[in-house]
């Protein structure tokens, strides 16, 4: 087997017109996971016994960015103020990631797909930020992807802060109008925004499993170090895991 691990990125879908509709995902993602020496591979929304598969065939798993939750998966109803849901994509990527923390694959959940591992581990979400909480920042920025907008504090003696050098606070982009409601009992909160907004989560026990509610591949391929160097460090995971199939099936 190759000494380069492959990520698998879960996809939403676009369509154009009649004629162009497929999966789809930013570019982004690709870019930094190619730049740190990973085989991005877009994963279609799948049926249930396709997932197997796709826990067989990767490394890693990148839960991405798109559209809301379908609140029936937390057991509430639709706000009038939430987006545009895809019920499939959802089923999808729920059962994806309870399949990858039980089979040891690393999970890197991003915006959406933070939003996503709370919601499998039994939490639930903010369906809109600026309705269901009283006091907000601006949480969907206008600038450009690449830029950032607002400042994050770091929990102290959490895997994401050493990953992030020591660092209290830096800025991120920000790009979502959901977030975390009610923490799953398995994760902890290890970064908020100014407002309390929950930033980033990890797994009380899995080191494997972390979650960022900013959009770290799009400041890493702007450059950003500290980016480069949390998907270098998710890619280190997903090699280990490679290293540690070649071993058994030797």
């Amino acid at each position: 087997m190759g000494e380069k691990p492959i990520i698998g990125v879960t996809g939403g879908l676009i369509k154009k017109n009649d004629f162009v509709e497929g999966p789809c995902t930013h570019q982004d993602y690709g870019r930094s996971l190619l730049a740190v020496g990973a085989v991005p591979l877009i994963l279609p929304i799948a049926p249930s016994e396709i997932i197997e598969d796709y826990v067989s065939l990767c490394d890693g798993f990148i839960l991405s960015g798109g559209d809301d939750v379908d609140p029936r998966f937390y057991g509430e109803s639709p706000s009038p103020h939430i987006g545009v849901f895809n019920t499939d994509r959802d089923r999808s990527e729920l059962l994806l990631l309870k399949k990858a923390v039980s089979s040891g694959k690393p999970v890197l959940g991003i915006c959406r797909g933070l939003q996503v591992i709370n919601v499998a581990l039994g939490g639930t979400l903010i369906q809109d930020l600026s309705t269901e909480m009283k006091k907000t920042i601006q949480h969907e920025q206008k600038v450009p992807r690449m830029k950032t907008s607002h400042s994050v504090r770091v929990i102290k003696n959490s895997r994401l802060f050493s990953l992030l050098e020591g660092r209290k606070s830096l800025f991120v982009n920000s790009l979502h109008h959901q977030a975390i409601g009610r923490l799953a009992s398995d994760l902890r909160a290890v970064s908020f925004a100014p407002d309390g907004v929950i930033e980033a989560v990890e797994h009380v026990v899995n080191d494997r499993i972390l979650g960022v509610q900013w959009h770290p591949e799009s400041m890493a391929a702007g450059g950003d170090p500290l980016m480069i160097r949390l998907f270098s460090e998710f890619v280190r995971q997903c090699l280990q895991v490679r290293r540690e199939k070649s071993e058994t099936a030797k």
